[in-house]
């Protein structure tokens, strides 16, 4: 991700990007209730770690992200999740 797209996306979760007065006919404006509940939800959402997200990329395009290891991990906590 491009370091101008971490902006926008930090300005919107910051309320800085203001959306027009008038939404387009098609769209209904939301209950601000609800939009309240939602950007408290947003609030306590972990910040992203652009770094490991960026690794992770580089690791699934040299294709060694899912090794043999990794994968039995995984389905090992997926059916201790599942009660399996």
């Amino acid at each position: 991700m491009k370091k101008h797209d971490r902006e926008l996306i930090k300005q919107d979760v910051q309320g800085e990007i203001h959306q027009p007065e008038t939404p387009p006919p098609f769209v209904e404006p939301p209950d601000a209730a609800e939009t309240l509940r939602l950007l408290e939800k947003v609030s306590r959402m972990p910040d992203i770690r652009f770094e490991q997200v960026q690794r992770m990329r580089e690791l699934i395009a040299e294709n060694k992200l899912e090794t043999p290891e990794r994968v039995n991990g995984t389905v090992r906590r997926l059916m201790e999740e599942l009660g399996l």
